[in-house]
């Protein structure tokens, strides 16, 4: 559609932009056609179809997904129209949006000159596979020394080492292409089980979804819209396919004769200490404002989560080579040390 940079920079800009164009008056229409004519990485077809949603009077949500924003901030746009402040959701989905930013900033200042140290470094294996180890193999058979187990075993590493990272590479892309092609377009049911099973990446879900229903639950309730409303609009929605199965998984459950509290406790897909947030939030008539302080802290621990992730990668990627480079130093010294013993 437009370039990777050009579509970051429109993505950044276009929210905030659009809320401030509102507050000062202009009109949706006035406020997008006045934006597309700054982003000149948008194809005018682009554009044009945009702006003709708009003048069909379609919303500003199905422009979003027109423009392929990410399906959160879609929906979070969807219920602002439908009951709430517009302006105040893209300002929001403005912030959310540089918070993932900085966080994906982070992720690739850490792990680049790692990267690019492995690339050098497996390419000096490459190298050294190729010309150095067999130079002293030939050497070892003419003059009829053994190789000691040490050094076998060294040099069996550094020979498997490039053909691992190949293999490591083909299977990172072949999980890429299966979650494009089979994990997104599993039943949702299918999708949580498998979620729900791998560790670092259920911890993260938890956190992200908690603070996207907790998010929504204190628009709602903010805007005078009750509870029971709230799943009922959960249930009916067709954007989310996840909000959609919490929705009438909670729903069934209060039929069920189950509690609030205790129909999310059932539902598993939560952190556990927001049940104590809506519980005490009830008592005190005040949860619309308790759970918009709940949903920034703990989108404040999902972000320090990363980081903490982030943290643990670099060292552990430098230990990894500082033993490799030990290896390939030993790997080269050690036959020359070898043959001495053999010559004396």
């Amino acid at each position: 559609m437009w370039s990777t940079n050009r579509l970051k920079q429109f993505e950044d800009d276009f929210l905030l932009r659009t809320a401030e164009l509102l507050d000062n008056g202009f009109t949706l229409y006035a406020a997008v056609q006045f934006l597309f004519s700054q982003y000149d990485g948008i194809k005018r077809d682009i554009k044009e179809e945009s702006l003709l949603l708009l003048e069909n009077g379609r919303p500003l949500s199905d422009v979003l997904t027109h423009l392929k924003y990410k399906n959160h901030i879609v929906l979070q746009v969807y219920f602002a129209e439908q009951y709430g402040d517009i302006n105040r959701s893209l300002m929001e989905c403005h912030q959310y949006n540089q918070s993932q930013k900085t966080s994906r900033q982070q992720f690739l200042k850490t792990i680049q000159y790692p990267l690019i140290l492995i690339s050098i470094f497996f390419g000096l294996i490459m190298v050294v596979n190729q010309t150095v180890l067999p130079q002293f193999k030939n050497m070892y058979d003419s003059m009829g020394i053994a190789i000691s187990p040490e050094l076998t075993f060294m040099t069996t590493i550094l020979f498997l080492l490039p053909k691992l990272l190949i293999i490591l590479l083909v299977s990172f892309f072949l999980l890429v292409a299966g979650y494009m092609l089979i994990f997104r377009r599993a039943e949702i049911e299918r999708q949580l089980w498998l979620l729900k099973r791998v560790p670092i990446i259920n911890s993260l879900h938890r956190k992200l979804l908690t603070y996207r229903v907790s998010s929504e639950l204190s628009f709602f309730l903010a805007n005078g819209i009750a509870m029971l409303k709230i799943i009922e609009i959960f249930k009916s929605q067709d954007k989310d396919r996840l909000l959609k199965y919490i929705g009438e998984e909670i729903d069934g459950s209060l039929l069920s004769g189950y509690s609030l509290p205790d129909a999310v406790t059932r539902l598993n897909l939560l952190e556990s200490s927001l049940i104590h947030f809506i519980q005490h939030g009830e008592q005190n008539s005040k949860l619309e404002i308790e759970l918009k302080y709940y949903s920034g802290y703990i989108f404040k621990k999902f972000e320090n989560q990363i980081l903490q992730y982030i943290k643990w990668i670099q060292p552990i990627v430098f230990m990894l080579l500082a033993l490799l480079i030990i290896t390939l130093y030993l790997v080269i010294i050690l036959p020359m040390l070898q043959m001495m013993s053999g010559i004396q």
